[in-house]
């Protein structure tokens, strides 16, 4: 055989052999094995009495004599088993046995754990192999059953015995009272576990008739007509060019659900990317928000395959997950299902479902919520309501829990429909959990009031502070970053706020100057109003110093090196795709989520030594800027160099003459391995030839 490194071109072929199908006795074709049974010790000369099988269950009994002139054979063993079980007159027609002794057995088929269509009988004849398909594979092993009837004889014999020779005309007949019952109406969960009981299933074997066979010797004529039924006829001709190549394998190899079975099964975190490919779009967004909890709807397109439209996705979103400050959050009858109970306490799913649809009320409501509060109100055990809480929020100090995501208003600012029928739905799902957990009429009120979400299209309301040292000293109320005054806010955000301001501010003119605010740094809603974005780990002022500056640089940088150093060559959409993935893994206020342009991605790609190629493209393909790395810092950058340069007067590049280039541009001569490596580096295997990732044309 070649070398694994070597490519089609350079593995010619051999030699051909038509292969043709044969189905005339596909239906029919058994392979029987005898695992008990020695290679050479075959039962061809042996004599078959009858054969019967059952062709749904593909069961098959045969029996067939025993040599009872062997050397081997017991005459003593063999006589007492015969008088077992036909008794002592054995020659009646109901015996089992045909003389005093044992002589035949029953050979009766298991089945085995191999899939049969995956197998055929094949024959080599005149340069054509011709294949048959596997019905079954079952493996023949001896039968005992004839013993349970020596059994059933002994215990008929000792029953009259043990009567006492009473009569039954000498006793009263007791009298028993009679139970009717009537059958109430199977649902269809309780019939589909009937089904699939054992119980059910010896009882559909029991039902299906034997049918009995003719067994003809190996060399009768009747198994040599047999034979020839493995050959396929001579059809029609039909061009081996009807197919396509993806069509033909799957043809020859096609999917089974079993395989999928046998996969171990991934941990309960892990979502692996590649089955979710597989699944239909609904189970998609199922699966995804059933393992982030919350998501925005940009993290949500990014993690869906490409050409997805986002109506559909909606439409499926709506089913599964609900809407809470411009996120969407898992449906709890989602989560718990009925039958499942909560793994700390054993609360049903029901209390828990109706506990969690308040909290997701509440953060409809404001920003944040406190576990006594909640608790007070869903009277669940402490553990249950923090396992609720961390679901959908994160605790914030004096200020209680607060919810995962910052208030998506691009979302709500495009689906304003689906904002307003999500808030009809909230007004309607809180009339029942009040009923539901007996909420007062003034809860809504009070907490309505005490942290307001800001809405796109509403205004925060003015709430004056009536403080002497402000009035006193006439300075100017300090402005947040949405240039609301502190006094907008509630009192525990209040701290939060003072907290941040006074780790940001010089302490010399903390008294002295107003915060200054930089108008790239404010984000404005519907109706121009700005709007805070809340505090996080990594919502820092860009521009306040040059260091928060510097570190979004540093961290743009580093994802673009990150991928240009695995991937070496990469297009401006393919770059676009990985960030928005990379975003969508980041905790939530990550310093990237205040947004990257595809012009601060490029520049970042020169920042760490990529260049921007001047490729030739193919024919019908979309044009967009691609990006390489051309030096690693190791002895095979000349040839990187060469490889390169070679896309600037040619789409592809076959293997001989990418060695050839790098012969007469560098003097160097590349190995099998090494050309093998720079190639797939670099480019995509199209038939013979090699072409520039992210230009293969979609077939």
């Amino acid at each position: 055989m070649p070398s694994n490194m070597a490519d089609d071109e350079d593995d010619p072929v051999e030699h051909e052999v038509d292969v043709f199908l044969s189905k005339s006795l596909a239906d029919n074709l058994y392979l029987l094995q005898y695992p008990v049974r020695p290679q050479k010790m075959t039962y061809d000369e042996i004599d078959i009495h009858t054969a019967r099988v059952k062709p749904v269950q593909k069961k098959v009994e045969i029996e067939c004599s025993v040599n009872t002139r062997s050397p081997h054979y017991a005459r003593s063993k063999g006589e007492q088993i015969a008088l077992n079980v036909d008794g002592a007159f054995g020659n009646s027609a109901e015996s089992f046995y045909s003389s005093d002794k044992m002589d035949k057995q029953v050979l009766t088929s298991t089945t085995t754990g191999d899939r049969s269509g995956r197998y055929a009988v094949g024959i080599f004849k005149d340069g054509e192999l011709h294949l048959t398909p596997l019905h079954a594979i079952i493996q023949m092993r001896p039968s005992f059953n004839y013993l349970d009837r020596a059994d059933q004889k002994m215990k008929a014999d000792v029953g009259p015995a043990g009567d006492g020779g009473e009569s039954s005309q000498d006793e009263e007949e007791e009298v028993k009272p009679v139970t009717v019952k009537f059958a109430q109406q199977e649902s269809e969960e309780a019939k589909a576990r009937r089904m699939a009981s054992f119980d059910y299933l010896q009882k559909k074997q029991q039902e299906e008739a034997w049918q009995k066979l003719q067994y003809h010797n190996i060399t009768s004529g009747r198994a040599e007509a047999e034979r020839l039924q493995l050959y396929a006829g001579k059809g029609s001709e039909l061009s081996e060019f009807q197919l396509q190549a993806g069509e033909y394998l799957q043809a020859l190899m096609p999917e089974t659900d079993q395989e999928q079975e046998e996969k171990p099964a991934m941990p309960s975190n892990v979502l692996s990317l590649m089955q979710l490919r597989t699944m239909p779009l609904h189970d998609q967004v199922k699966t995804l928000l059933t393992n982030a909890k919350v998501i925005r709807f940009s993290q949500l397109l990014a993690l869906l395959p490409q050409g997805i439209e986002a109506t559909a996705v909606l439409r499926s979103l709506q089913q599964v997950a609900v809407l809470v400050q411009g996120c969407w959050v898992v449906k709890s009858e989602i989560l718990y299902p009925k039958e499942a109970t909560s793994p700390h306490s054993g609360v049903s799913a029901e209390h828990i479902c109706k506990g969690r649809d308040y909290v997701m009320w509440r953060f409809t409501q404001s920003r944040h919520v406190t576990r006594k509060d909640i608790a007070s109100i869903v009277k669940l055990p402490a553990e249950d309501v923090k396992d609720i809480l961390e679901q959908i929020s994160r605790i914030r100090v004096n200020c209680g829990w607060e919810f995962l995501f910052t208030y998506d208003s691009e979302f709500t600012s495009r689906y304003g429909d689906i904002v307003q029928r999500q808030k009809m739905l909230w007004e309607a799902k809180y009339q029942a959990l009040a009923k539901q957990l007996k909420i007062p009429k003034e809860h809504e009120k009070k907490f309505k009031d005490k942290d307001p979400v800001l809405l796109p299209g509403e205004k925060p309301t003015r709430r004056r502070r009536n403080s002497s040292r402000s009035s006193s000293t006439g300075t100017r109320r300090k402005r947040t970053l949405s240039g609301r005054s502190l006094s907008d806010y509630s009192d525990q955000e209040l701290d939060a706020i003072k907290q941040d301001l006074e780790n940001h501010e010089d302490p010399q003119s903390r008294t002295e100057e107003p915060m200054e605010v930089s108008s790239a740094e404010l984000s404005k809603n519907l109706n121009g109003t700005m709007e805070v974005t809340p505090n996080s780990d990594c919502d820092k002022l860009k521009g306040e110093n040059s260091t928060n500056t510097g570190d979004f640089d540093q961290e743009v940088q580093n994802f673009v090196k990150e991928k240009l150093y695995t991937r070496f060559v990469v297009s401006t959409s393919e770059l676009r795709r990985l960030f928005q993935m990379h975003l969508a893994q980041c905790p939530p206020g990550h310093i990237l989520s205040t947004g990257v342009s595809d012009s601060l991605l490029e520049e970042a790609v020169l920042k760490v030594g990529g260049v921007q190629l001047e490729n030739q493209w193919p024919p019908n393909t979309q044009q967009e800027p691609i990006y390489a790395l051309t030096k690693t810092g190791d002895r095979l950058d000349p040839a990187r160099t060469v490889l390169l340069n070679y896309f600037t007067s040619s789409p592809k590049i076959s293997r001989k003459q990418f060695v050839k280039a790098v012969e007469d541009g560098c003097g160097m001569t590349l190995s099998e391995h090494d050309t093998r490596l720079l190639l797939k580096d670099y480019c995509a295997q199209k038939g013979n030839t090699w072409m520039l990732k992210g230009t293969v044309p979609v077939s």
